[in-house]
């Protein structure tokens, strides 16, 4: 009888505090058939979000893959900011909010568009001094180099290195398709 009160405690308890008592399921995505927010190469429309995979290689060759890699863009007529949400180079890092924060592109034909940089100072988000909120604020000592990318209408590619102090050099490879957020 224990037991069974137990049991149903636990189903209470889940349904109360909205934990699923079901396996883990991953995310329910819904990619795109066409990209309506590049227009003639030029970003002119709402964010796009792009689901895919993050490779990161070190400078010894290991490799770390997160194949659940979030990326966002947003943008007006000559620059994007690219927004890597919980961002890690090695399974250990903690994730991070990072952003390139106005990048400049060049239009392609259709719906698509690439930039390159040799180096840009990425943005992360940290709380406020403060105490209230988040900003996202400069880490120059997390330089990105060799910068490269393009969005070619629903696929996208980002490329750099980055060298974060204590840790090594990176190279980090993306690769994702636009999906509907719902």
């Amino acid at each position: 009888m224990k037991k069974h009160l137990f049991l149903l405690l636990g189903l209470c308890a889940c349904s109360l505090f909205g934990i699923s008592c079901e396996d883990d399921e991953a995310p329910k995505v819904h990619y795109a058939s066409s990209n309506g927010s590049i227009v003639d190469g030029v970003f002119n429309s709402d964010n796009m979000h792009f689901y895919g995979t993050a490779t990161v290689t070190d400078e010894n060759g290991n490799s770390f893959s997160d194949e659940e890699a979030w990326f966002e863009f947003a943008g007006d007529h000559e620059t994007l900011t690219i927004y890597m949400h919980a961002t890690r180079f090695a399974a250990a890092m903690p994730a991070l909010d990072m952003r390139i924060h106005r990048m400049p592109y060049t239009p392609g034909q259709g719906a698509s568009l690439s930039f390159t940089a040799a180096s840009t100072v990425p943005q992360v988000r940290l709380p406020n001094a403060e105490g209230g909120g988040y900003s996202y604020q400069d880490m120059p000592s997390y330089t990105l180099t060799q910068v490269e990318g393009s969005v070619e209408d629903i696929n996208c590619r980002i490329g750099f290195t980055c060298v974060v102090p204590n840790m090594g050099s990176f190279r980090m490879e993306y690769t994702g398709r636009l999906i509907i957020k719902d």
